[in-house]
């Protein structure tokens, strides 16, 4: 008897929960947002249905001019800008990666000053206009042999935002010492756990990109600690998470800022004869099960793009056995 008891005592609770969920999600038609959801397109989703205040501000911004919804979906969902990377790994004698490339690539389009910080720093930025050598295409090519294609690394990042590349030494180093040529004077450094990294941010400029490399050094052991939010909202104040992580060291005064056009190509490598600098760390590395010392040359492209298309992935296809679903068909926006 006391059984039944709990059991119909769970079976009021749970129907009265329910009655309390459903007068939340469904809207009191004497509100004025039914005024607003009158004046909305029609072509309410499930989403929309189920959320009056998405429903009003959809109804908002149907009742706006052309050029305030541009504005509003400028700031609501900010243009992205594409990046494709792709680091191209050959011995450090062979002379495709070190003087194919840079035979080309314009390491002028960067101030005289700068050259020579970077230069002293072991690094070298330039910017390739036009087509690449043929031994240095053949490298890039999707058609290259099984085992030497590349495969790129896209990724799609808001206007003015940046992204961290890793470079370097596949794996962390116990301990590193390098040698930099820093704004107060040479300096030498030693790193535990030790990877190389490059942050890049990129904005639009009228038909160009403005890219900003900073390298970066990531050493210690991971460890909670605050750090700023990425990609916050325009409307959003800045906000501090955790982040279980490396430190970062970032050498600002050797950022290289460069503004690429259409078809243009960014170029970071090394001064391979420079062991201890932080070129050297960041753009050679030992083979694997070898003692042969690599060479890498990182390639990046950039180009704007929307919120949902990315340029170089080619779509996938849904499965050809799904079908759209009316929201009549489950039950919503029925009259009770």
């Amino acid at each position: 008897m006391d059984r039944n008891l709990r059991a119909l005592a769970w079976s009021l609770a749970a129907s009265a929960l329910l009655a309390l969920g459903c007068s939340l999600v469904k809207p009191d038609s004497d509100a004025p947002l039914s005024s607003s959801i009158a004046s909305a397109s029609g072509e309410e989703t499930l989403a929309e249905l189920l959320n009056p205040r998405r429903l009003a501000m959809k109804a908002k911004v149907a009742s706006m001019s052309s050029e305030e919804q541009q504005r509003a979906a400028e700031l609501l969902d900010p243009e992205r800008i594409a990046l494709k990377v792709m680091i191209a790994t050959r011995p450090i004698d062979e002379p495709s990666l070190r003087d194919a490339i840079w035979a080309v690539a314009d390491e002028h389009a960067l101030d005289a000053d700068l050259r020579l910080r970077l230069e002293a720093n072991g690094l070298r930025v330039g910017v390739v206009d036009g087509s690449m050598p043929p031994e240095v295409e053949e490298l890039l090519s999707p058609e290259a042999p099984q085992g030497e294609r590349i495969d790129p690394l896209v990724v799609a990042v808001p206007n003015g935002h940046a992204t961290p590349i890793m470079v370097g030494p596949d794996e962390p180093v116990d301990r590193k010492t390098l040698f930099l040529s820093l704004a107060n004077g040479a300096v030498g450094r030693d790193y535990e756990n030790a990877r190389a990294a490059i942050r890049v941010s990129a904005s639009r400029d009228g038909d160009a990109i403005g890219l900003r490399v900073v390298p970066e050094i990531h050493h210690g052991f991971s460890q909670l600690r605050y750090a700023p939010a990425d990609n916050l909202g325009p409307f959003e104040p800045e906000q501090f998470v955790m982040r279980d992580g490396q430190q970062e060291e970032s050498f600002r005064d050797l950022a290289a800022s460069l503004t690429i056009a259409p078809g243009q190509v960014l170029v970071l490598g090394c001064w391979p004869d420079r062991p201890g600098s932080l070129g050297h760390f960041h753009y050679t590395k030992l083979e694997p099960k070898s003692d042969r010392l690599l060479q890498s040359v990182v390639f990046l492209w950039a180009t704007p793009t929307g919120p949902t298309e990315i340029p170089w992935v080619e779509p996938v296809s849904p499965p050809s056995n799904l079908r759209r679903v009316d929201p009549s068909e489950l039950g919503v926006g029925e009259s009770q």
